[in-house]
């Protein structure tokens, strides 16, 4: 039994902030402003100047992708192509001979104004080992030659494909993507997927929302992360979602969710200007692209919501989102469900139209606030491309006020998950009028987010009878400048009441653990 002393930022249906707080075996038994005297024998943890708030959902992550890359080659502060060539150069006189270079982050947003191509890549990568370069928009990647001669033949049919230049988009992408482990070890992937469950751990994240079938063979990703889930002893969460429109594809593993990016998305993103937009970008006729006509969509999105699955599909620009929600509309008046729990991810441009759909069927969002960052950083690139429309950009702030389910997650690996750091965008989004007030942003990154999974009953709140799932922060948000929020740091993460730390078993053992534990909610 332990007692938390301090601040207790409860994310209860009245936002209350409470001082104390009792877990015993897991559970939240007690949770008030008066110390219960048939506790005073239990030990006082005394949270000081920090604060005590439930663990944060990150309800959209590619894991597999974000495990492979969250501790791969970074290029995303490169500011040029000759600078991402220096770095590829000394990483291939240091990696093991034949070891495949995986990189993520580069960008046309450099001195060049433009990607790099293969090349440029084999130009630096001298060993002419295999090169892949995931882009920091998630939606694109260069390959040197090396690694397209290891990849299947139909590649060179999907749109998208170039074998000039190495870059793949739209299709292409999804196809290269979903061969990495054909370049990529085994062992290596699986050790990555322990390593990205510590790297969620440490920043206070209880729940993962993992997209999976995609970049194994048969879609194994599917099993290994899901052996990998239940022999974790930390009692972290994850949720799969196949990203297909099959419902047959999780009703065999027992999943009851689909859905994420790849076959599951309507667009592309912005960066490589084929998110599907109203209006062309700015300077040029291009409206993106729409993946499927309407018709092709409400077979697939009717068949789903028959089913009683859960469905979240990609929609970036205002043209995906508004098929994306008037086909839900059309599927859930075909067909009415009153706790769907549908989803459109990401949604940075939503019409007015939409906007109402979303609020009547109760359609939720599931958002990008670190999306904002990234903006900022990107502002006169992105405006190139958008004109005044970037100020319509993550409208956060009207999904509040529209009482939609909205969210937040990382994207991993086009964001590595940093909840704290959504939090404190969300508050301090340089678009003013988009700007969320603290107490909502704090429930976007944990009630909100259990909610997407149906698990709001069980955890996502620090309410008597849940579970213990909670996160101590060094600072209280409430009471540091609105600027410093990023600053914060989450000291301990409580999983079922203990406090977790990063796993040091060999990852063949877990998995052998998982293979013989199936109680685990997934």
């Amino acid at each position: 039994m332990k007692v938390f002393q301090g601040t207790i930022i409860t994310v209860d249906k009245n936002d209350s902030v409470m001082k104390f707080l009792v877990e015993d075996g897991g559970r939240i038994l007690y949770v008030g402003n008066k110390f219960p005297k048939e506790y005073q024998d239990a030990a006082v943890i005394d949270i000081k100047e920090g604060a005590l708030l439930p663990t944060f959902a990150d309800t959209h992550a590619h894991f597999a992708s974000y495990a492979m890359l969250a501790t791969t080659i970074k290029l995303e502060k490169a500011k040029s192509n000759a600078e991402i060539k220096t770095i590829l150069a000394e990483a291939d006189k240091t990696m093991p001979q034949g070891k495949t270079m995986l990189c993520f982050g580069a960008s046309p947003k450099v001195a060049e104004g433009k990607l790099i191509n293969k090349q440029e890549i084999d130009e630096a990568v001298t060993s002419k080992r295999a090169t892949v370069i995931i882009c920091g928009d998630g939606h694109t990647a260069v390959l040197n030659d090396t690694a397209l001669s290891k990849m299947p033949k139909s590649l060179a049919a999907c749109r998208g494909y170039d074998f000039d230049t190495g870059i793949m988009r739209q299709e292409a992408f999804y196809k290269a993507a979903g061969s990495l482990t054909r370049i990529v070890s085994i062992k290596d992937a699986l050790q990555a997927f322990q390593d990205a469950i510590n790297l969620y751990i440490e920043k206070g994240v209880g729940l993962i929302c993992a997209e999976c079938a995609q970049g194994f063979p048969l879609d194994i990703d599917v099993e290994l992360i899901k052996w990998i889930y239940r022999g974790q002893k930390s009692g972290v969460q994850m949720r799969l979602f196949i990203q297909s429109f099959d419902p047959r594809k999780a009703k065999r593993r027992k999943l009851k969710r689909l859905g994420g990016c790849f076959e599951t998305a309507l667009d592309g993103s912005l960066t490589s200007q084929d998110a599907a937009l109203s209006v062309p970008y700015e300077g040029t006729d291009k409206t993106g692209i729409l993946y499927y006509t309407d018709e092709e969509l409400f077979r697939r999105i009717d068949k789903i919501n028959r089913a009683g699955m859960q469905l979240q599909m990609h929609a970036i620009g205002d043209a995906a989102v508004n098929q994306g929600a008037r086909t839900l509309k059309r599927a859930l008046d075909a067909y009415p469900r009153e706790d769907h729990r549908h989803a459109l991810i990401h949604a940075s441009f939503v019409s007015e139209e939409a906007m109402k759909i979303l609020q009547d069927y109760n359609i939720q969002i599931v958002g990008q606030p670190a999306f904002i960052e990234l903006s900022e950083q990107n502002y006169d690139f992105m405006y190139s491309m958008l004109g005044d429309r970037v100020f319509a950009a993550e409208p956060h702030s009207k999904f509040v006020q529209n009482g939609i389910m909205f969210s937040a997650s990382s994207d991993a690996p086009v964001t590595h998950p940093d909840p704290i750091g959504w939090v404190h965008w969300m508050v301090n989004n340089p678009n003013t009028a988009h700007r969320v007030p603290l107490r909502d942003a704090i429930r976007i990154c944990t009630y909100n987010g259990y909610y997407s999974t149906f698990d709001e009953g069980e955890r996502g709140s620090l309410e008597t009878g849940k579970i213990a799932d909670m996160i101590i922060l060094d600072k209280n948000p409430f009471e540091v400048p609105k600027e410093a929020i990023k600053d914060i740091k989450v000291t301990k993460t409580y999983l079922n009441g203990q406090e977790a730390s990063p796993s040091s078993v060999n990852i063949f053992k877990t998995i052998l653990r998982g293979m013989l534990h199936k109680k685990a909610k997934l």
